[in-house]
């Protein structure tokens, strides 16, 4: 369970609170519908209400949760538009993305191949451990593209998409969490193809994701 007490460290008590409560979504422990009392998670992190109230306001904001009641919020469940629209986004910005990184030539693709690697040494063990490292791998795509506009549309569409518990599916397939992130070679083998090919191999990579959580 995520939702342990937060002790004294760097991080700002309302951040800590909202890393914490999605994390927890990502992990299965608060699935869609859960309700979230305010109160309630102040004493169970053992900080007071402000910084809880600020992290529900956030995740609302990111249309993680709803508000019910005066003091409470409930997780959203995933809505099919939701899933349509945050696939299509990630084209955008990642298949755009992944054909600069191929004009720019080897030195960016080295930085995705180095991301892969790293990833897939690292290894992952639960499904927060698998989202992080496969949303690494993805980030450095688009770091690689060298447009710090395209990273910030990046992190907006990947925070949303945790919001909205899009990749859920990882605590189910953790056990094969090493193949799923040795899968991105193929990107970097396109880069290397060319422009074009990159585009296509990205774009053909998110959609199998979304078809595989349309089709449950």
């Amino acid at each position: 369970m995520v939702l342990q007490p937060i002790g004294r460290g760097g991080t700002p008590v309302a951040d800590e609170a909202y890393r914490r409560i999605s994390e927890a979504m990502l992990a299965g422990d608060l699935p869609p519908g859960s309700r979230l009392v305010m109160d309630v998670l102040a004493e169970r992190l053992e900080i007071s209400r402000t910084p809880v109230r600020d992290a529900l306001r956030r995740l609302e904001r990111e249309g993680l949760v709803e508000p019910t009641g005066r003091k409470g919020y409930t997780v959203r469940a995933i809505a099919d538009a939701d899933l349509e629209h945050l696939y299509e986004s990630r084209i955008a910005v990642e298949a755009f993305s992944a054909r600069r990184v191929a004009e720019l030539g080897e030195p960016a693709v080295r930085i995705v191949e180095q991301a892969i690697e790293d990833a897939v040494k690292g290894g992952a063990h639960s499904a927060a451990e698998t989202y992080h490292l496969n949303r690494m791998i993805h980030r450095s795509v688009v770091e690689a593209s060298a447009n710090p506009i395209l990273v910030e549309m990046f992190d907006s569409v990947w925070d949303r998409a945790k919001a909205l518990q899009i990749f859920e599916q990882f605590h189910k397939l953790a056990d094969d969490a090493g193949r799923l992130l040795a899968e991105h070679y193929e990107l970097t083998d396109a880069m290397r193809v060319g422009p074009d090919h990159a585009y296509e191999v990205m774009h053909q990579h998110i959609t199998f994701g979304y078809k595989a959580h349309k089709d449950g």
